[in-house]
This record gives C-alpha cells, structure tokens and sequence, in this order.
C-alpha cells in the first residue's frame, strides 16, 4: 500500500514515459526523468528522501509576489498557468530560467527592479534597451535568446487579454548566424569522424546523416520507436517534437547496419536500455543539450587536428542528407518530406547551396551545347 503525503503546489506531468515533479509557482524540479509507473512515482513522493528535500524547498524564499500587470507577475502566469509552459522540453525550460534568472536581478537605472515593470509601459524601445544590457551584461546570443523568450511571454499573455501587444515582436537579433556554419559535410569529412567515434557519439552521427535526424529526435529515441517494417525491412515511428507529428520513416541500410551491430553488443554485455543513444556511461543522456555537446567536444577536436572543416557539425549532418537527396533530382517537397518538414520551404532552406550549384551547371552545359 502506498502511503501519500498531501504536498500542495506540485506539477506532475509524464513526458515520454519518464515523470516530471516540480512547484507550480516557480518551475523547479524535485524530481526529473523518473522511469517507472505512477504508483512507483507515489512511493518516491512519499519517502523520506523527497519530504525532506520538499521541506527544505518550502522553507526558502521560494515565490515572491508581483502586483498584478508587472512583468513579473506576467512571467509567473506564463509558468503556472499557460499551457505553452508545459508544452516545452526540459531543456528549453533550462533556458527560459537562465533568462527569468537574469531578469529578476536585474534593476533599471532609475526605475528599480525590472520585474516589478508594468507591462503597460514596456514598449519595443524599452525592450532594445533590455537586450542590448544583456548583450553588455552577458553575451549577443544570450540577449537574444532573452527576447525570444520574452516574445513568446508576451504573445500568449496577449492572447489572453494580459496585454494589448506584444512589444518583443520583430526586435533585431544582435547575433548574426555564420552563413558557412552547419554546411554540408563531404563523403570523406562524414567517413573520417564516423570511423574516429566513440560508440557514445557514432549513434547519433550515423541517425543525423542517413536518417536526418535532429539532434534532438537522436536523444529521444527509444528501441520501440525502431520496427519491422514490411516495405523497407526496418522503419522509425516516432512523434516529432518540432512539429507534434506522428512519422514514419525508413531505415537506411547504413543505418539498420550500425543498429543490428549495436543491439548485438548490448545483447552480449546484457545491456537493458530503452534509448537508442546512451553515453560513455551506458545511460540516457541527461538531454539533447547534454549529447549535442558531447557530439560538439568530438567534432572540434577533429577540426583541430585538421581532418573536418570549420562549420561541420551534427546539423550539418541533416542538411548533408537534405543534399543528397535533391541530388538524386527529387524537388524540395519531397526534400522536406524526407526530413519530416511540414513546410516546402524548409526543402528549400536546406538544399539552396544544391539549387545555387544546378543552376551553374546548366549555365556550364548550356555553353558547351553551342
């Protein structure tokens, strides 16, 4: 029998099989990737481990309060009580705390604390001034990222009569994308960092490069989603994060080799796990963030022995299997099928380079027939 304790303010919610407990009025995680069953995630509540730990929390100044139509007051709405909240990974939650983090401490330099703003009042200049002192403050990425956030804030609160506008709407990026960061990857770059690969990092390689997988879709795979299929042999289904899609997706033979070989050595060594991609250690990476970095160590340390170029990275990898596609001739629709794009467009977005190099192929072929 499973003793409850009655904790008030807690948010439990199941993402992809694992348990997530945090407060409602803050965001903080108590407990975060719980494998297991409901009445196991009770049990866990209720020990004396998590009453501690919850007391402990409780005890803190945790939750300050806001007048009503502040940015603070807004922010804490946004993670309460708006459905977008919920709706985002850990990692983007991870991000978004960096900034409200960021936030809270910081005072303008007559009208006090930025939290305690009336939204009424924030418009688009005031909010250029907010992302230029985080740029100061900080770094140019991080500035942007804190005014996406605060778009996304203020675009739901709009929805909901909280605000008139949304005064982060089409603010400027400081940061400038490198046109030549996350291009396509030659055969030999690609045969170079596959053969040089940990078994830690050469999944989510192979999965980028023949599957065009995200990094993010990588992470999340599990052996379930990885089945018999029977017009291809073997297939991925899988719910994509991006868009909320059920896909379905055959699997490349470069692909179903590399798995066939990983299943067999996890087989051997009585390896139980339920993610396709596991770290050094054996286990689930902590989350994307965690393995794209463990990818991105590997790569810069072959940039810096001169055996991939600058601007190969685990993105490249999709807009490398992208190209390879509309060089087979198929269009840009189909590119993005491919891919699990909803929209044509993103065909387009990764294959222009292919589309720039056809056209001067014709120029060259249209002279040599005269």
């Amino acid at each position: 029998m499973v003793v409850k304790v009655p904790l008030k303010g807690l948010n439990i919610r199941q993402s992809r099989g694992k348990w997530y407990v945090s407060y409602r009025s803050t965001g903080e995680t108590l407990i975060k990737g719980f494998e297991g069953t409901r009445e196991q995630l009770d049990r866990q509540i209720a020990s004396h481990d998590f009453r501690i730990k919850h007391l402990h929390a409780e005890t803190r100044d945790r939750s300050p309060s806001y007048d009503e139509g502040t940015l603070g007051a807004i922010i804490k709405w946004f993670k309460e009580e708006c459905p977008r909240w919920d709706k985002l990974s850990e990692a983007s939650k991870e991000d978004y705390e960096k900034s409200f983090t960021y936030l809270e401490a910081a005072k303008h330099e007559t009208a006090g604390p930025v939290y305690n703003f009336p939204v009424s009042i924030i418009t688009q200049p005031s909010v250029y001034g907010m992302r230029n002192k985080a740029a100061k403050d900080k770094w140019g990425r991080f500035a942007d990222k804190l005014v996406s956030h605060l778009s996304t804030i203020f675009k739901e609160a709009v929805k909901v009569g909280k605000m008139v506008q949304n005064p982060a709407g089409g603010v400027e990026k400081l940061h400038t994308a490198d046109p030549n960061a996350n291009h396509e990857w030659t055969d030999e770059e690609v045969q170079t960092a596959i053969w040089l690969a940990s078994d830690a990092i050469l999944t989510p390689l192979i999965l980028a490069r023949y599957q065009g997988f995200r990094g993010q879709t990588c992470a999340a795979l599990t052996w379930r989603n990885y089945l018999p299929d029977a017009k291809t042999g073997k297939a991925f289904s899988v719910v994509l994060r991006k868009n909320n899609e059920a896909s379905w997706f055959p699997c490349a033979p470069e692909t179903r080799e590399h798995l066939d070989d990983v299943e067999a050595v996890r087989a051997d060594a009585a390896v139980k796990a339920t993610r396709i991609c596991l770290n050094s250690d054996g286990l689930p990476w902590k989350n994307e963030k965690s393995m794209q970095g463990a990818v991105s160590d590997y790569l810069s340390e072959l940039k810096a022995d001169g055996l991939i170029r600058e601007g190969c990275t685990l993105h490249g990898l999709r807009v490398t299997y992208a190209a390879a596609i509309r060089r087979q001739g198929f269009d840009t629709g189909i590119v993005a099928d491919a891919l699990g794009d909803r929209s044509r467009r993103m065909g387009e977005h990764y294959t222009r380079h292919v589309e720039k190099e056809l056209g001067r192929l014709k120029v060259f072929k249209g002279k040599n027939d005269k």
